[in-house]
């Protein structure tokens, strides 16, 4: 599985980050959804659905859909979680989705032939058993066999990926950086790959490449509002203000109760000079999430526009 995206995706570079996790009674909802083969259109069985919360990565669950494709997971505490898709034969799929209390996310899911995945691969042994380490958040016990799926097939994008994957979550970003830059090359509509290339050289501060990685990743049809967030806060440290608006705007259709995207557009309408609209959204943005530690300086900035 994909380490959490928008960090959850761990985020480590300010503004990146999806928000605590909510640990209080009576604010569980639930997630229900259904996976799709692309190519047959028909529901895919026995998918592995791995489900994070942005708060700890301590806090998952795996389940399978059933013959009908369905999955379903009740007593989730409100707040983000990252939700990764796999299945052998299949390229691997991600999506941040946010649970409110006692309310139930639904979502369709489509997962695309890999044409030459982990199943047909030589290196199919190690890398099965790397990814459900991966899957379990047992990343040190991944890499070797992860290194040793490489080792048989160094042209399988997936070893690639699963490789970079545990080498990051390890602590070793810069060897995971090439894993998934070959990743993508070997094979360029992964997704995935690109978002975690994009997330890497943001930590490093290299806001214009990590830029054109997610912009790659929207373009081959990412749907993902943690991926809008990312790129649209790159974009605003690279001076890119206009387009970055537009990127917080997509991100708030796509979820419109992201509270980070919010504030975040407030931040780019004051400094484009729109006031008028800065207050607008920042005082949404205080409404929707008055615990958020944001909160405070979007007050601070309010009380400076009246």
């Amino acid at each position: 599985m994909s380490p959490k995206r928008t960090i959850l995706i761990a985020i480590l570079i300010p503004g990146l980050a999806l928000g605590a996790l909510c640990l209080r009674a009576g604010t569980t909802g639930a997630i229900e959804g259904t996976v799709i083969d692309t190519a047959a259109g028909l529901p895919l069985e026995g998918v592995r659905v791995t489900i994070v919360a942005a708060a700890s990565d301590a806090v998952r669950f795996q389940l399978a859909t059933d013959k009908k494709g369905r999955f379903f997971k009740s007593g989730l505490y409100a707040g983000a979680y990252q939700l990764t898709f796999e299945k052998d034969g299949y390229t691997p799929q991600a999506s941040t989705i946010r649970i409110q209390i006692d309310g139930t996310k639904s979502l369709e899911v489509r997962l695309q032939p890999a044409g030459g995945g982990p199943v047909k691969s030589d290196a199919a042994g190690p890398l099965k058993k790397a990814v459900e380490l991966i899957a379990a958040g047992r990343y040190a016990e991944a890499l070797p066999e992860a290194e040793a799926a490489v080792a048989r097939d160094a042209s399988d994008p997936f070893a690639r990926y699963y490789r970079a994957v545990a080498l990051e979550r390890t602590g070793n970003g810069d060897a995971a950086l090439e894993d998934y830059r070959k990743a993508a090359e070997l094979k360029p509509d992964f997704i995935l790959p690109h978002v975690r290339a994009g997330m890497i050289l943001a930590r490093k501060a290299e806001f214009e490449a990590a830029g054109a990685y997610f912009d790659k990743a929207i373009k081959l049809n990412d749907q993902d509002p943690a991926t809008y967030y990312n790129y649209g806060v790159c974009l605003v440290n690279a001076g890119r203000r206009e387009e970055a608006k537009a990127a917080f705007e997509k991100l708030l259709v796509l979820d419109p109760l992201y509270a980070d995207g919010v504030y975040q557009l407030g931040l780019v309408e004051l400094g484009l000079g729109n006031s008028s609209a800065a207050a607008e959204w920042l005082r949404k943005f205080v409404a929707m999430d008055p615990q958020n530690p944001n909160a405070a300086i979007a007050s601070e900035i309010l009380k400076s526009l009246k």
